[in-house]
C-alpha cells in the first residue's frame, strides 16, 4: 500500500509541511488555509489554490459556514 500523500501550504513566502490530509483539511475548516492559499502534494504537477483542489474544498454544507470559502 502506497503511504499518503504528504501536502504543504504557503503563507506568505514560508512553506508548511508535510502534513497529512486530515490535517490539511483542518486548516481549511480553522480559516489558516484559505481559497487563495497555494497547496502542493505528492504527486501534484504544480502548486494550485486550495480552491482548485477537490481533495481539502469543504463539502458544500460547510462552505456556508465558512465566508472565504463562498
Amino acid at each position: 500500500m502506497p503511504e499518503p500523500a504528504r501536502w504543504y501550504h504557503l503563507q506568505g513566502e514560508e512553506q508548511h509541511g508535510p502534513i497529512a490530509l486530515a490535517e490539511i483539511r483542518e486548516l481549511v475548516l480553522a480559516g489558516t488555509v484559505s481559497p487563495g492559499t497555494y497547496v502542493w502534494a505528492d504527486g501534484m504537477p504544480d502548486w494550485l489554490l486550495a480552491r482548485e483542489v477537490p481533495a481539502i474544498t469543504p463539502p458544500a454544507h460547510l462552505r456556508e459556514e465558512l465566508t472565504a470559502w463562498r
